[in-house]
């Protein structure tokens, strides 16, 4: 996937940081992705993805914030019993991808993380990685209501 192609995508920002929120959205749009939405935590985000499931092309999570980390909110986006939303492709943010957070983001189906502090190539890069590969089954993941 080129940039070209990005201009169709609608992706969602979900962090509980302001600056890194809105980082994160201004390196999508220099990208030239289509349309970029927002969520601060991830509750937010379910909220936002109910109404924007049928647009939405991929969601990049920070992986730790209060209330609802970014695992807890993959795991419940991919029990909805939405199937557009149980497969959606998830990027997660972090600065902290030890085994243990490998281990959990393969079991929950995530399609990659990004690094912080992000650099628009890192960026760019796990996008098209994420939108090229193979969707996800929730079922095989044993995620399924």
């Amino acid at each position: 996937m080129d940039r070209t192609e990005f201009r169709t995508l609608n992706i969602m920002v979900v962090d509980d940081e302001l600056f890194i929120r809105n980082l994160v959205a201004r390196m999508l749009r220099d990208l030239k992705v289509g349309e970029v939405h927002t969520a601060n935590d991830g509750s937010d985000a379910l909220c936002k993805l109910q109404e924007l499931a049928d647009k939405l092309d991929l969601v990049v999570c920070d992986l730790e914030m209060p209330g609802m980390d970014g695992f807890d909110f993959v795991k419940t986006l991919r029990q909805l019993g939405d199937e557009r939303l149980a497969c959606l492709p998830v990027l997660i943010l972090t600065g902290h991808a030890d085994q243990e957070n490998v281990e959990m983001a393969v079991r929950l189906g995530i399609h990659g993380f990004v690094a912080k502090p992000v650099s628009l190539a890192v960026l760019e890069a796990r996008l098209a990685k994420a939108l090229s590969a193979p969707a996800i089954d929730p079922a095989r993941l044993g995620l399924r209501p």
